[in-house]
């Protein structure tokens, strides 16, 4: 009974050799994800920083909740927060949620990209 209780986790690992340990509810969350690992629990990101990782992981639990953008002075300034990168590190940002199947994400990232 206690084995039943216990939280499954799984690890990425970053190209920087870095593993990233979380729940695999939360891996779920990212349906790309959850197909890449299948009954693994472990997998290996090749072209990913570990930046870039816990930044989608970030992503993940800011939208974990809410159906659509917001447009509240709070998450104004989460945003602007999140997205002060660099070009360079906005790019992986966007070819990361692309490959993760993140669209808005990818979608706020490329009109930054245009801004900038």
């Amino acid at each position: 009974m206690e084995e039943n209780k216990r939280v499954q986790r799984v690890e990425l690992l970053s190209s920087e050799g870095e593993v990233i340990i979380i729940d695999r509810e939360v891996a779920n969350r990212f349906e790309r994800l959850k197909e890449l690992l299948g009954a693994n629990d472990f997998l290996y990101f090749p072209n990913t920083r570990s930046l870039i990782l816990r930044k989608l992981l970030t992503w993940s639990f800011y939208h974990k909740y809410d159906p659509g953008p917001r447009n509240d002075d709070d998450s104004t300034s989460w945003y602007t927060e999140f997205f002060a990168v660099d070009q360079g590190t906005l790019l992986e940002l966007m070819e990361a949620a692309c490959f993760l199947d993140l669209p808005r994400l990818v979608n706020i990232a490329q009109g930054l990209r245009i801004i900038q």
